[in-house]
């Protein structure tokens, strides 16, 4: 069965990995293993990101009360593409954005560029894929190795959004396409 993201609440924070692109989701995968043998309590806070709530966050501390928590509009992060994960330490059953001990989110990033993730100096909590740009994404300049439930879940949430600026192409699976 293939997972896709929460279409009828696209303001969820959605954690499911399998929404993730197979690049992406393999190596977060092997970040979280890793995070558990350096005993440093860091896990997904929140995975794929639909451009709704992207939209949604962009406009807290603008328009919407609040802090401001991203400079990405809708359709510029990762997240929209299945790209990115940002993690947040779990510590005694309770989320927290505070490190527990001093370099361990020097560690966490070391792990990420070890499996092709970078980080951004400008948001802590945040993995993504090294070697692409929104702008690229945003012209359906899309990794290869996309698989059915990577791909469907894009597609949803690229023929769902109605916002500005328009969505990006959809992807192509790779694997339907006619060998010439």
């Amino acid at each position: 069965m293939i997972m896709t993201a929460d279409l009828h609440n696209p303001f969820k924070r959605d954690t499911d990995l399998a929404n993730l692109h197979p690049m992406v989701r393999t190596a977060i995968h092997n970040v979280i293993d890793e995070l558990a043998k350096a005993k440093i309590p860091l896990r997904p806070f929140e995975a794929f990101r639909s451009p709704r709530r992207q939209a949604q966050l962009y406009a807290q501390g603008r328009t919407l009360p609040g802090k401001i928590v991203t400079y990405a509009k809708a359709w510029q992060s990762y997240h929209q593409y299945g790209l990115a994960v940002d993690f947040v330490f779990f510590v005694d059953g309770s989320w927290t954005w505070d490190e527990p001990k001093k370099g361990m989110w020097d560690q966490f990033h070391t792990i990420g560029q070890t499996y092709g993730l970078m980080p951004l100096n400008f948001e802590t909590p945040h993995l993504q894929l090294a070697g692409t740009s929104s702008n690229a994404l945003y012209h359906g300049r899309y990794p290869k190795g996309g698989d059915e439930s990577w791909i469907t879940n894009l597609a949803q949430a690229i023929e769902s959004w109605k916002g500005t600026p328009e969505a990006p192409p959809l992807p192509i699976d790779e694997q339907k396409m006619p060998v010439s």
